[in-house]
């Protein structure tokens, strides 16, 4: 049997692209200056943005969390501002969420979703618009991180590399250049693009200029004495981003551990097989997108339910479980790291348990 939460999102589920277009046709009547200027084009974008508004309540949703939703909002905000387009259209396209909630779906389901909406409305309207930066004056190796991320801006990642290959012979230690350049520059490439001040051609440049950078330094890494302690780490199915979970193996291969690292859009079945062979200690599972929230509680549940697999300790991830703290319990983890350093230490500790 399903409990309220889990009907609601199904039904969600089920309507959202009847509901999109509910949107989309309730947007151009009510702008038909929209259907000159942009014609079908702009149909389908309305219509697209609509679906991915709905898939984000759903996760939030089901998972309980205004916060996630509201953060989203956020998120739209700046990115759509910093490309010209008014907070105003924003606003207006979530009320009209509303209006196709109330129109086909019951009652009580509408009410439940539009309380949810309001909610969001209302955290975007007290928020004030902030520039972020994850380098900030004062931190260790902040001025390392600006010069390689500028670097890799520039296209000259032969430069980038001798940069980290100078600090690591200098003795910098290899988890401090992971920590505090490559994790530090990741985000800023990912606040860059959204405020619009670099391209995805740069943003994907830059990841894959500093896992070729990375991998440069896989000789130390992998020389290290190792422990029997095995991890196999992993993204969700359909989940494109791996350079935190990449870095967080990396961690554990640093501490000792006999890593396995799976990459990204890992199959279920694939994994489960590989965790019945390899028999890890920890399973750590990434998770970038909040709309894969649900990819990874349906994969936590397929490993408990095997029983070869069912007692590995499952450590998460990944931008939503920053968002929503306890989220890691609603999806049937084990625990939730905020980086790859903590990580290992709340590894460490619950394969004692």
């Amino acid at each position: 049997m399903m409990d309220s939460e889990q009907l609601l999102v199904a039904k969600l589920k089920e309507t959202r692209h009847e509901l999109a277009r509910i949107v989309t046709d309730l947007h151009f009547k009510r702008h038909p200056e929209l259907e000159q200027q942009y014609g079908d084009r702009g149909r389908q974008k309305c219509y697209e943005d609509s679906i991915y508004h709905f898939s984000y309540l759903e996760q939030a949703i089901r998972v309980s969390s205004n916060v996630l939703f509201s953060n989203y909002l956020d998120w739209a905000r700046t990115m759509l501002k910093e490309r010209g387009i008014p907070e105003r259209d924003l606003i207006d396209n979530i009320e009209l969420m509303k209006e196709a909630i109330q129109q086909k779906l019951p009652e009580d389901d509408a009410g439940k979703l539009v309380e949810f909406i309001d909610a969001g409305l209302d955290s975007l309207q007290s928020l004030p618009h902030r520039s972020k930066t994850f380098l900030n004056s004062g931190e260790p190796l902040v001025e390392e991180a600006r010069i390689y991320l500028d670097l890799l801006l520039a296209g000259k990642r032969k430069k980038a590399a001798d940069l980290i290959e100078e600090l690591v012979e200098d003795v910098q230690s290899i988890k401090e250049i992971y920590e505090h350049i490559f994790q530090k520059t990741q985000y800023e490439v990912g606040a860059l693009w959204q405020s619009n001040k670099i391209s995805v051609a740069h943003e994907h440049y830059c990841t894959a200029a500093t896992q070729l950078i990375m991998s440069g330094l896989y000789p130390r890494i992998f020389s290290m004495e190792k422990s029997d302690k095995k991890l196999v780490a992993c993204s969700v199915a359909d989940e494109l981003h791996e350079m935190g979970i990449r870095m967080v193996s990396d961690f554990f291969e640093m501490d000792g551990w006999d890593t396995h690292y799976l990459g990204a859009n890992m199959s279920d079945e694939h994994l489960i097989k590989l965790l019945n062979k390899n028999k890890p200690d920890i399973l750590a599972i990434s998770v970038t997108m909040p709309l894969h929230i649900d990819k990874a509680a349906q994969l936590i549940k397929k490993v408990r339910a095997d029983e070869q697999t069912s007692k590995i300790k499952i450590l998460v991830g990944g931008y939503p479980f920053g968002i929503v703290p306890d989220l890691w319990k609603k999806i049937g983890a084990d625990a939730s790291a905020k980086s790859a350093k903590e990580a290992i230490g709340i590894a460490n500790e619950i394969i004692l348990n």
